[in-house]
């Protein structure tokens, strides 16, 4: 015989509000207390019992003396129902809190000449103050971060642009200096600065193409009337200083790059001037999604520390 629940009788859906009543009216065992409680005429309550028992398709209730009690079929439902119920109150906090605290993964890439100084402050104040937001952190040249962002394979970039090139959509934030490198006691960087010509035929060791500061470089020695005498062409910017520090190549990179490693006189800099060979330091979200939450948040930690360690960009 078919279960009066499994009957074609059976109408619309039931509301949550509905379910909520049933788990009440079975706790209180009484229509005049469950009335009480919601404040409400007895017979409302009455009204929306009926209701859920017809769209049910048959008694979920037995009547008594003193009020109701659940039948063999509402005793079946009940474990069912007040789980349903706890789990969308908790889906509902959940959401809430998703709301108010970033939550996340985070795909932020930062240029190599960067990373090694800001990732380490980056991650310990996100861990601080954000601890659902999670970062996947990608570094390489400006070219690769670059790249990777126009493809929609990170959420963030932190890279950098030529001055000369400038986008105009208002996210330079800072101004990095470059420097020539060499292996320490090299007479040429031992001055504080060095005219861009004097780069003139000195074998140099510069990331691969497409890179756009390729382009820069080649304008202003064409301008000044030297040759860059590119001898290798190397991605890695460890593997560059490596090189460099065993001496007789030179190479061209950020300062932020060296800093730590001229302090230690593992290498030596001087930067360049007549032409300076400054570059925009860019923040950027990616261009294929909106930005979440986090992704915000991730932004603007990262902003502010690139704020304080550079002079200002001049808008």
């Amino acid at each position: 015989m078919r279960s009066p629940l499994t009957s074609t009788a059976m109408t619309s859906p039931l509301s949550v509000d509905q379910w909520q009543l049933f788990l009440q009216i079975a706790q209180y065992g009484s229509l005049t207390d469950t009335a009480a409680a919601r404040d409400v005429a007895q017979s409302a309550i009455s009204r929306q019992l009926a209701a859920i028992e017809r769209s049910c398709g048959g008694k979920l209730f037995e009547r008594t003396a003193r009020g109701v009690r659940l039948n063999e079929i509402g005793q079946r439902l009940y474990p069912r129902v007040e789980a349903w119920v706890l789990a969308g109150q908790l889906l509902t906090q959940d959401a809430t809190g998703m709301l108010r605290e970033p939550t996340g993964l985070v795909r932020i890439g930062i240029i190599d000449s960067l990373a090694d100084s800001l990732c380490g402050p980056i991650y310990e104040e996100l861990a601080r103050l954000f601890p659902k937001v999670r970062l996947h952190l990608i570094s390489g040249m400006s070219g690769r971060v670059s790249e990777c962002l126009e493809r929609g394979e990170i959420d963030i970039a932190l890279f950098t642009e030529n001055t000369r090139g400038r986008s105009g959509r208002g996210d330079g934030i800072a101004r990095m200096s470059h420097v020539l490198i060499s292996a320490p006691g090299d007479p040429l960087t031992a001055a504080e600065t060095l005219a861009f010509d004097l780069l003139h035929e000195i074998p140099l060791v510069v990331p691969g193409r497409p890179y756009a500061f390729h382009n820069v470089l080649e304008h202003w020695a064409s301008r000044r009337g030297i040759h860059l005498n590119i001898r290798l062409e190397c991605d890695s910017l460890n593997l560059q200083k490596k090189m460099v520090a065993a001496g007789g190549i030179y190479a061209i990179v950020g300062l932020s790059a060296v800093r730590a490693d001229v302090a230690r006189f593992e290498l030596q800099a001087s930067r360049i001037v007549q032409p300076s060979l400054d570059r925009n330091i860019v923040l950027r979200f990616s261009s294929q999604t909106s930005p979440t939450q986090a992704c915000r948040v991730v932004h603007d930690v990262v902003r502010r520390h690139v704020k304080e360690g550079f002079p200002l960009l001049s808008q």
